[in-house]
């Protein structure tokens, strides 16, 4: 798939030790990045011991031994995060085809529910518009309310789409 730079993240959520693991484990992070993020939350005064671990520690050492990994919270639904984010960056950086970009994310994230409604192929919403202005409109429109969403869960301010 392709991976989603760091600063781009911390902009927009702060993630949990089980997000971390399973952006990890699907590529959408690497261990660099992990350091990153981990960096903001002790930043913040909001790490966890292994966050600290991972936090303070330098690229030379992540070649030698890196810490113990993230554990993944089985009652935390980890991948909804990566619906956001790895569609928010598509959609800042936009490819010249994002409609496909997302249908290539639709189905590396096996074909979550709430990425349906823009993606090209599937029917609309009852009700909802076709072509791919409305897939447009209805990605963004899904992009603000999942932003709002984490920036409240997080107590982050907003971040606009230039950032």
């Amino acid at each position: 798939m392709f991976r989603i730079p760091a600063a781009f993240i911390v902009q927009r959520v702060r993630l949990t030790p089980s997000e971390i693991s399973y952006g990890r484990q699907h590529g959408w992070i690497d261990d660099n990045a992990t350091v990153e993020i981990c960096l903001e939350k002790l930043n913040a005064g909001l790490s966890s011991e292994l966050e600290e671990e991972w936090a303070l520690t330098l690229s030379i050492e992540l070649a030698e031994s890196k810490p113990e990994e993230f554990p993944a919270d089985p009652t935390e639904d980890a991948s909804a995060v990566w619906v956001y984010l790895s569609v928010a960056w598509l959609h800042h950086s936009g490819p010249p085809n994002l409609l496909r970009d997302i249908e290539a994310v639709y189905a590396h994230l096996d074909y979550p529910a709430e990425m349906e409604a823009f993606v090209g192929y599937m029917p609309p919403p009852p009700g909802g518009e076709v072509g791919p202005a409305a897939v447009t409109r209805r990605l963004e429109s899904l992009l603000r309310s999942a932003e709002a969403s984490y920036r409240r869960r997080d107590g982050l301010p907003h971040v606009s789409d230039d950032a």
